[in-house]
């Protein structure tokens, strides 16, 4: 991904053949994968940065001053169910956010405008279907290259990172839309009906698994590391994909808990990887995405050309100047409510997250200010300059991993195992220990995911996986156990009358369709 003139030109070649058929039908991709193609290594690294390529559209767009391609993918994921209050936002921006906190879907579909069409882009799943048939013709097509252009341990690489690229991209669609279409063959023409998310989970976790070791712990080449998957990075996609099928799959759930359970046991060997103390500067590396507990994420970078869209930042909507903005930004656009807040850092909490991510934490208003994505760049000069997030996308960190497998063996009735596990995480955060057992334990392992992970994406898919969403004590807008068993979770899903026409086995989410 260093390569951006690269990546854009072969992009481009790859993927104007690629867009001119869908996926739903369900007809693949059709990159170049004829014998004039795959022929040396600069092939295929350049093929797979395509797929990278169209990763970063999907979640993040592209920088305004390119095409206006604006995405809220992220934010849109932690916002949702939320308690947070919008305080301005220019357009339709006000109403579609307050809309999503309140889990009121039906306002988004039936309206207009340009938050609004960012919410509309989460609902369509063709991208993730273009990744994943992207991904499946590298794994097939790898075999094509000549072994003196590349050696077979590069195309075991390649091909688990194409595994890797696939399965990620099942669990994206599953979080958002339940259950899926899946397939794993290149070039795959038939007509296929979705089939149960556990099912998908299940297959996920199997190839995933059959691939992982064929990653690199690291890479040699540290450009690389946090934005190019590693068994750390396998491990932690294997954690989500196995947390999300416990939630569905009731009778078997305990098997998913084990395994997250003997992931962690792995992850604990690969000795690359360390939990920062939260401090700014370790704030910086971490969000830039190359610190020793990045696992995954989605490079941008602004001396590298590397940009997303402006709404695709988090600190575009919860963060004023200097943060974000110009000098005039002097009002975040969001807030958090303050008793919501307050219950995650009580006053007088000692947490290195409370004095280092925010100011006016409890202020309820534009003078909240969010300082966990302080990675900037700034434009202009004098009254005039304007400062714009230069943070990555994070996928996966090692705290994430290390409080997942904490809520797995809450559950396995390990409440030391999952006291020891969640605990590497406040220490790092200089914040009190958590001492509690049974329930309360539980309860105390996803708060802290709330505090340590807030801003990261990951709010609603924790609410909705342990059906907290329910609980008022968790969301400020509840959803009723009839709806939710009904799939009120889930996000609408758009499917063209063409696909629809062309598959007739595609059915959207009933409960918004």
């Amino acid at each position: 991904m260093k390569n951006t003139k690269y990546i854009i030109l072969f992009a481009a070649l790859v993927f104007t053949t690629v867009s001119c058929k869908k996926f739903l039908n369900v007809t693949p991709i059709e990159a170049q994968s004829g014998n004039n193609f795959w022929k040396s290594r600069e092939d295929v690294e350049g093929f797979t940065n395509g797929i990278y390529a169209r990763l970063r559209s999907k979640v993040a767009g592209t920088p305004q001053f390119f095409n206006g391609d604006d995405r809220a993918f992220f934010p849109a994921l932690e916002i949702r169910g939320n308690n947070v209050q919008v305080n301005s936002l220019d357009n339709d921006g006000s109403n579609t956010f307050t809309a999503l906190s309140g889990n009121n879907m039906k306002f988004i579909l039936n309206n207009t405008g340009r938050y609004n069409s960012m919410m509309k882009n989460i609902m369509s799943w063709k991208e993730w279907y273009d990744i994943i048939a992207a991904s499946n013709i590298l794994y097939f097509e790898i075999d094509r290259v000549p072994s003196a252009s590349l050696p077979e341990a590069d195309k075991k690489r390649y091909k688990a990172e194409a595994v890797f690229l696939r399965n990620l991209s099942y669990m994206f669609i599953c979080k958002l839309f339940g259950d899926a279409v899946y397939y794993t063959e290149a070039y795959h023409s038939s007509p296929l009906a979705r089939i149960s998310q556990v099912t998908v989970m299940n297959n996920c976790i199997a190839d995933m698994t059959a691939a992982k070791n064929d990653l690199p712990i690291i890479y040699n080449d540290a450009s690389s590391n946090g934005f190019r998957p590693t068994r750390a990075s396998a491990v932690a996609l294997l954690m989500h994909l196995n947390m999300w099928a416990a939630a569905w799959d009731g009778a078997g759930k305990t098997k998913y808990y084990e395994g997250v359970k003997t992931l962690a046991a792995e992850l604990d060997t690969y000795t690359s990887y360390k939990i920062l103390p939260i401090t700014p500067e370790n704030t910086l590396k971490i969000f830039k995405g190359r610190s020793t507990e990045n696992l995954f994420g989605i490079l941008q970078d602004f001396n590298y050309g590397e940009g997303f869209s402006l709404p695709a930042g988090f600190s575009y909507y919860f963060a004023r100047y200097p943060y974000q903005g110009n000098v005039n930004k002097t009002s975040s656009a969001m807030a958090y409510l303050r008793d919501y807040i307050t219950k995650l850092f009580p006053a007088g909490t000692t947490d290195a997250r409370l004095t280092n991510w925010f100011e006016n934490y409890d202020a309820g208003s534009g003078n909240f200010q969010f300082k966990k994505f302080a990675n900037v760049y700034t434009t202009g000069s004098g009254n005039a300059i304007t400062v714009t997030s230069d943070d990555s996308a994070i996928v996966f960190r090692l705290p994430d991993c290390y409080l997942l497998t904490a809520e797995a063996l809450a559950e396995l009735g390990d409440d030391n195992g999952a006291k020891d596990f969640a605990n590497r995480v406040t220490i790092a955060a200089n914040a009190p220990l958590i001492i509690k057992d049974g329930q309360e334990l539980k309860d105390e392992i996803y708060k802290e995911r709330c505090r340590e992970l807030i801003g990261e994406g990951q709010f609603f898919f924790d609410l909705v996986r342990t059906k907290r969403v329910v609980n008022s004590d968790f969301t400020k807008s509840p959803i009723s156990v009839g709806n939710l068993n009904a799939g009120a979770w889930t996000w609408p899903l758009s499917i063209s009358a063409a696909e629809r026409s062309a598959n007739p086995n595609l059915i959207g989410n009933n409960f918004w369709n």
